[in-house]
Formats: structure tokens, sequence, C-alpha cells
């Protein structure tokens, strides 16, 4: 004979399958969640390599007269020589007047040699879907950071 409790049959199963597909459809609903912020973070990242990339190829162009003109070419190993000064200038010009999203785009590092340019950039977006609980776990943004590069004209 089985105890009942309340009026509930304790050996009784019924109402268990409910419970366990409602707990299924949370996971799934999580990681679908996920899964589109992960996909907007990526597609987020591929953006902010694109306006990285017009700045730093801009900013190579950037002429050292001195070295093209004493030094001659085949003596700065048959590439244009960078003015890294005014590649600097030009390329935090640029990155001041871009952003990710109507978020601000903050260069990291900034390193010139006379023959190429490398630079990180980092920016912060809003995710897609804004969960409360998602939010106190991971944060109200997701932090994009890139490493980007350039090199002079061969000659």
């Amino acid at each position: 004979m089985a105890k009942f409790l309340n009026g509930f049959d304790i050996k009784s199963e019924a109402g268990s399958l409910s419970v366990l597909t409602s707990g299924l459809f949370v996971l799934l609903l999580m990681i679908s969640v996920g899964i589109i912020d992960i996909s907007d973070a990526y597609l987020a990242k591929r953006e902010l390599i694109q306006i990285g990339e017009s700045s730093v190829s801009h900013a190579a162009q950037s002429l050292d007269s001195t070295r093209y003109y004493e030094d001659g070419i085949l003596n700065s190993g048959g590439r244009v020589p960078i003015d890294c000064n005014s590649a600097n200038l030009m390329f935090q010009d640029e990155m001041a007047h871009k952003s990710l999203r109507k978020n601000s785009i903050d260069v990291i590092t900034f390193e010139c040699t006379p023959e190429q340019i490398t630079a990180e950039i980092s920016s912060n977006i809003v995710p897609v879907v804004s969960l409360p609980i998602m939010n106190r776990i991971a944060g109200s943004k997701i932090a994009i950071t890139a490493t980007i590069g350039a090199g002079s004209i061969a000659k």
C-alpha cells in the first residue's frame, strides 16, 4: 500500500516528465542566448579589425623623406621607410574619430619600425540579448580586442 502525502501518491512518477522538459527548455534557451552573443561578438571583432586596418594602412603611408632621399631605397631594405612619429599621430587622430557601434575605440599599443606598424585596439559592445542574470555573471558589456598591422610599400 502506497503512502499518501497531502493527497499525492509518493511512489507515483506523474508530472516528472514536465519538470524534465521545463529544465531542458531553460537550458536550451540559455545556450541559444550564449550562441547569439558569441556570434555578435565575433562580428563586432571583424568590424573592429576592418576599422583598424583602414587606419593603420593609411598611417603606413607616412614617408620618412630623410631616410628615403638620403639613404636611398636600396639601403633601406627595398622598402619605403615609414616616419613613425607622423604615422603615430595620423593613426591616433583617425582612431579618435571612429567608433564601433557608437562606442569609442581605445588604442592599447602602437609599435612602429621603419618597415611596419602594429597596433592593438579595443572597444566595448552591448550584448544583443541582455538578461539581468547574465549581466550579473558576465557584466553588461563585452570587451572586444584586435591586433592589426601594415607594412610599408616594397619597391
